[in-house]
């Protein structure tokens, strides 16, 4: 008689992004004359995190490890650095999302602009190819005709293409400003 079988559930694997720190203050912009909690990040920090962050699919799990040498833990409030890093991304978050609905904005109106364009290229070619029947009159309208189409090609870019990657980045802020963030110390 055998073992009866058990399932074992499978966590979800955590990738960790760990920085090491001399100081706590290395974390944040040292000209940012912000009170803590609405500090900017440190250039160096945020590139790090959000390109260890990259890395990753967006669904994977994550978790910032903050190494710091064991004399700074008496420096170190740790809930509200954690609620300083969570509100910066929150913020770039924000900052993303309204690029987003701008981005569409300008598409739209860009939108307009090229049907317009688009029209006028049309109605002009028509008119040219009606009233002469030349080679250069035949060259001039399929000239209008591209040029009609061309005018579309930013709006069209805007419409479909150009939000993504502000999506993308939107979706990565997010996610760090969620993430769980952990101090671990270590003797110096």
């Amino acid at each position: 008689m055998g073992y009866p079988e058990v399932d074992v559930i499978d966590k979800p694997k955590v990738e960790l992004i760990e920085i090491k720190i001399k100081r706590i203050n290395q974390l944040f912009n040292s000209m940012d004359p912000s009170p803590f909690l609405e500090k900017d990040l440190d250039d160096d920090a945020f590139e790090y995190i959000v390109s260890s962050v990259r890395e990753h699919h967006v669904k994977t799990k994550i978790k910032i490890v903050i190494h710091l040498p064991l004399y700074e833990k008496k420096r170190v409030v740790e809930e509200d650095t954690r609620k300083a890093i969570h509100h910066f991304f929150e913020y770039k978050q924000k900052l993303a999302e309204r690029s987003i609905k701008l981005k569409i904005e300008e598409g739209q109106k860009s939108l307009i602009i090229g049907l317009v364009a688009l029209f006028s290229c049309l109605l002009l070619r028509e008119w040219i190819v009606n009233a002469y029947s030349t080679l250069l009159s035949r060259i001039l309208g399929e000239g209008l005709v591209i040029g009609g189409w061309v005018a579309m090609w930013k709006p069209i870019s805007n419409i479909l293409y150009d939000w993504w990657p502000l999506r993308k980045e939107e979706r990565i802020y997010e996610k760090i400003a969620k993430t769980e963030i952990e101090f671990r110390y270590i003797q110096s």
